[in-house]
Order: structure tokens, then sequence, then C-alpha cells
């Protein structure tokens, strides 16, 4: 119950990152600000008296339940920063999103991850440099972790899964909506082979103020980064920018020097970054170089035990026949909210699986 009610409040317009964690610290949780009575609101002093009227307007139960529907018809799941799932990665990073939303499977916090970035509008030689390095990779058990961008982007997710490896796009939209439009393909194999993540709701538009957050959340999921190409004040090296404030390993592809697309990337080697030419040199920096190395799926950890209530809904999934959230409250008249989080925890764990518009079954 609680993630969805975290959910709730990352819809609220105009609450931001601080402002949520202040009110979860004063509150203890989402439910709770959820259940607060208005005055307790308004003399926690964290909300101005705007905001806390469109928190207060926003506590509509239906609501609630239409969005947890939705993600149930989507196929999308919602991860808080406090769910499992929620990549270790990204957690670490200064602001990291209160949650994000996700089509396909997350992979392991264990497996690699690296980002290839670059310009929109690249050149032939760095569309091929960005697809022949991804494709080496998806050899390997490294995921590529990029934007869906048209140019370098949308180069690096097609080379890992022409690889036969995994990639996340991390979108600047909902995970329902594909931008741009003729990467509709791509996303389908991505989300087959990987999955996308936006911290954006499902209906959220491609709109430009919301690239920079976008950003952040690529340099945050990335063991390393590796620049294509990128121009002088490109988003791109802005990413860099951001994955080196976390921490990370920022790598770059030289390229011609009276190229205005190579002036990013060679700038970055002026400033020290190494350089890579090929897939090896990423191996290498990850100390998996010339090692042959198995695939490792994105797997979900078994649970030991099933509580009750897992056990009760558990009980009316069957081993073929698929049954949908809907079904399931109206037979044991729960609300939905209720009868979803615990099939996200059946399904978490490995004991049933969701079929496409079609309902859950019992996993074998």
């Amino acid at each position: 119950m609680e993630e969805y009610y975290l959910m709730w409040l990352t819809r609220i317009d105009g609450i931001g990152l601080k402002r949520a964690h202040r009110l979860l610290e004063h509150f203890g949780s989402a439910e709770a600000v959820w259940r607060a009575e208005p005055s307790a609101i308004r003399r926690s002093a964290i909300l101005g008296e705007k905001l806390t009227e469109g928190l207060l307007l926003s506590r509509e139960e239906d609501q609630l339940n239409d969005w947890i529907i939705e993600l149930d018809e989507k196929e999308i799941d919602f991860y808080s920063y406090w769910h499992p799932r929620y990549p270790r990665l990204l957690r670490e990073i200064q602001n990291p999103p209160l949650g994000i939303y996700v089509r396909g499977e997350i992979p392991d916090d264990e497996i690699d991850t690296v980002a290839i970035i670059g310009a929109r509008k690249c050149s032939r030689y760095g569309a091929t440099v960005a697809y022949d390095i991804a494709k080496d990779l998806g050899k390997t058990n490294v995921i590529v972790v990029s934007g869906m961008a048209r140019g370098i982007d949308s180069e690096g997710h097609r080379g890992i899964l022409d690889g036969g490896g995994k990639t996340i796009a991390v979108l600047g939209c909902g995970v329902d909506i594909c931008y741009p439009a003729e990467n509709k393909e791509l996303m389908e194999r991505i989300i087959e082979n990987g999955c996308v993540i936006s911290e954006y709701p499902p209906g959220m538009p491609a709109v430009a103020k919301n690239f920079p957050n976008r950003n952040r959340i690529i340099a945050g999921l990335s063991k390393m980064v590796v620049v294509v190409e990128a121009g002088k004040r490109s988003g791109t090296i802005i990413t860099a920018d951001l994955a080196l404030d976390y921490g990370r390993e920022v790598y770059a592809v030289p390229g011609n020097v009276t190229s205005a697309l190579s002036y990013g990337t060679n700038a970055l080697i002026k400033q020290g970054c190494p350089i890579i030419t090929e897939g090896s040199d990423i191996l290498s920096a990850l100390g998996i170089a010339y090692k042959e190395t198995e695939k490792v799926k994105f797997q979900i950890k078994t649970a030991e035990n099933i509580s009750p209530e897992e056990k009760e809904i558990f009980d009316l999934i069957e081993d073929s026949t698929p049954i949908s959230a809907e079904a399931l409250c109206r037979r044991l008249g729960r609300k939905v909210q209720e009868v979803q989080y615990i099939l996200s925890l059946l399904e978490l764990s490995g004991y049933i699986e969701k079929i496409p518009q079609a309902g859950y079954i019992r996993a074998h």
C-alpha cells in the first residue's frame, strides 16, 4: 500500500523532491501524509497555502484507484526509492527520484551498466562507432543505458540488442509514450530485452524541461559513461558532468578535430577523460576484459515464505488461465490498491507472472 501512496505524493503538482522528503520525514510515511488532518499539514509549515490545498484536493480514492488500474492495464511498474527493485546506483546520487515508472524488467544491481550517449544529429562515423561498441558489449553481461533519443542514443540501444544483450532507456516523458515516434519498434525491443524508465507518470508528454532531469537518471544508473559525439553546448556534456559529480568514470571517443560534433568529446579528452575506441576498452575498464562471460538474466529472488494475505490471493491464481487484478478484487471484496500491491509482491518473489493484456498466472 505504501508504494501507491508514495506514487500519489510524486504526482502532486508543485511538491517537488525536497518538500516530498520533508513531508515523509515529518509524518513518517506517505500513507500518513494521505490520512493527516488538514490542520496537521498546515501546522507542519512544509507547504504554503496553495500547495496545501493542492495536496488536500488530490487525496481522492477514486483517482488513486484509476492510477493503479492504469499501471496494470499498461503493464507499468512503480518502484519507490525504498523498493527493493529501485536501482542501487540511482539511489546513491544527490537527488534521486522519489519513484520511477518501469516497463519491462529492471536489471539486477550486480550487472555492470554503461551509458552510451551523444549527439542527436550525429555523423555516420559517430553512429557506426556507437553501434559497434554496443554490439560488442552485447556478447557480455554488460547493460547499455541511454536515452532513446535520435542519433547516438538509438544506435547504442540497437547495437546492444543486435549483439544479444540487454538495455535500459531513460525517457523524458511517460513510459507509455514513444519519443521520438519513429522509435516505436526500438522501444518495443527494449521493453522485451530490458526496460524503459521514467520518473514521469504515464501520459506525460516529452517537453524540453524534462530532459535535464532525465539526464541525471542516465548518469545515476550507470557505472561508467561513454560519450561518442557531442557539440560544444550539448546536453550530452551536461550528462557527463553529472556523472563526474556522482563519482562515475567518463570516457570519450576521439573525433575529427575539424568537426563541430567532436568538440565536446575532444574537450573531455583534453580534460583527462580516458579514450574509448572499441568495446574491449570498456570491458578492460570494468575489469572483465578478455574473459568469457556468461550472460546474466534479469533475475528476481524467490521469497522463502508467503504471508497469509499473499496466500489468499495466490490460491486464486491458476497455472494456465490468467486472472486480472480487477477480477481478484471482485472475488475478494478488497480495494484494488491492496490487491495490486500484493500482486506486485508475489510477482517480485517469483510466485506469479503477468501475461500481457490478460492477467496473472502462477510462475512455471
